[in-house]
């Protein structure tokens, strides 16, 4: 049998430091994925992520085991690449070039670029991290 456990408010130990539910359900993490999308892509660890598609340099394809309500979530990415003594910044976003917005209900598609070229490159730790509701 299944237990539920109703409140309104959550506190530490000590009875300070309360928040309330609202704010935990709304604004916690719906899904996120860390993964090496250099050479053959590995996901490293997720939560609410079927699958990691590699699309192509640089463009990767995060579809959730869970969809979202609506096309309306927010999307953070990070990217780390390593060029040894070469080292330069990057840049992610979402992808728009198959022609919506690269954001649906069941998936996202990433784009990371070099910050100084603006080429598409493989991110060695790249990731994302969803919020939003769940549909």
């Amino acid at each position: 049998m299944a237990s539920e456990l109703r409140v309104n408010t959550l506190k530490d130990a000590s009875g300070n430091n309360s928040i309330g539910m609202s704010y935990v359900a709304e604004g916690s993490a719906k899904a996120w994925v860390n993964y090496n999308g250099s050479g053959t892509l590995a996901v490293r660890d997720s939560f609410n992520t079927s699958s990691v598609t590699d699309v192509n340099t640089g463009l990767y394809k995060q579809d959730y085991t869970n969809s979202m309500n609506n096309n309306d979530y927010h999307v953070s990415m990070m990217l780390i690449m390593d060029y040894g003594v070469n080292s330069f910044g990057g840049a992610g976003g979402v992808d728009s070039n198959d022609g919506d917005d690269g954001i649906l209900t069941g998936s996202v598609t990433m784009s990371y670029l070099r910050a100084d070229t603006g080429i598409t490159v493989d991110a060695e730790l790249g990731g994302a991290s969803i919020l939003g509701d769940l549909a």
